[in-house]
């Protein structure tokens, strides 16, 4: 059985709603703390190539856990970019419930690739998990591709 996790975005946040089973636990009913982290890390990652349109990598994060993210339970996880200071983009995530309480949280600094073609990596990556106006954007960095 597999889990996806489509993202979206909107007034410049990426996010996810997300409502993982145990087969992601670390403890018995809360979710392992590295899926928690791997989550947050690929939203800001997208949320950079929306925001910038350029491809980043993990420099630095500092992740707090505020509360237990528990399985079987409706979270959004979001994602943010704070700044731009030459190379380095600062962002944001976290993951809250429907009230808007936050249970995790991480800062982060990406710095931009060198010598890295966006239109050439966007080419090679898999889209299929993100809605179509994300699929669209993506397919807009490849100079003649249309959506397929």
């Amino acid at each position: 059985m597999a889990c996806s996790l489509s993202f979206d975005y909107e007034d410049g946040v990426v996010y996810t709603n997300m409502n993982l089973d145990s087969r992601f636990e670390g403890y018995k009913g809360v979710l392992h703390g590295g899926m928690i982290f791997g989550i947050l890390d690929v939203l800001i990652w997208y949320s950079i190539l929306m925001e910038t349109r350029k491809i980043c990598m993990t420099r630095k994060t500092e992740m707090e856990f505020l509360k237990p993210v528990l399985c079987y339970t409706p979270y959004r996880a979001e994602a943010r970019v704070v700044a731009v200071e030459e190379r380095d983009i600062i962002a944001f995530a976290w993951v809250q419930d429907a009230h808007g309480d936050h249970y995790a949280e991480v800062k982060a600094v990406f710095r931009e690739a060198k010598g890295l073609d966006v239109a050439q990596f966007v080419h090679s990556f898999d889209f299929s998990q993100g809605t179509p106006d994300m699929k669209e954007f993506f397919y807009s960095l490849i100079p003649d591709v249309s959506e397929q």
